[in-house]
């Protein structure tokens, strides 16, 4: 008989909600403002990741500081249990390019002027300071 993993069922229950490793995907990259995060996420409502931020802190993921103002503002960065997902993450990633781009349907691919000036953009864990 097979039983569920449950260290999958609990990684899965926090890291399966929308938004949560986008989240910490961006925070691989250093620590964030509220707001930058907001702006980088698109569609993802300020309520919503207010509840996410709340959820992956409480988890021991995320530190979240308070900064003094003016303007007053609150710091996110990876605690260490966090920085320690990144490289599940960035594998995740990976698989995504790889297999989940065959299930998108084609797009048309852009124009040769333009292109060459665009650059990727890739998950690079930075240090913390």
């Amino acid at each position: 008989m097979r039983e569920c993993d449950e260290r999958l069922t609990q990684a899965f229950t926090l890291l399966g909600k929308r938004w949560s490793g986008v989240i910490l995907g961006l925070l691989l990259q250093g620590p964030a403002r509220f707001a930058v995060l907001a702006r980088t996420i698109p569609g993802i409502s300020e309520r919503m990741l207010s509840d996410r931020l709340n959820e992956l802190t409480k988890a021991g993921l995320i530190d979240r500081t308070v900064i003094d103002g003016p303007p007053l503002g609150v710091l996110y960065r990876l605690t260490e249990s966090g920085r320690a997902i990144g490289p599940g993450l960035l594998t995740l990633g990976d698989w995504a390019e790889r297999y989940m781009t065959a299930a998108r349907p084609q797009r048309r691919q852009p124009s040769a002027v333009g292109s060459a000036n665009r650059k990727r953009k890739t998950l690079t864990p930075r240090p913390v300071k």
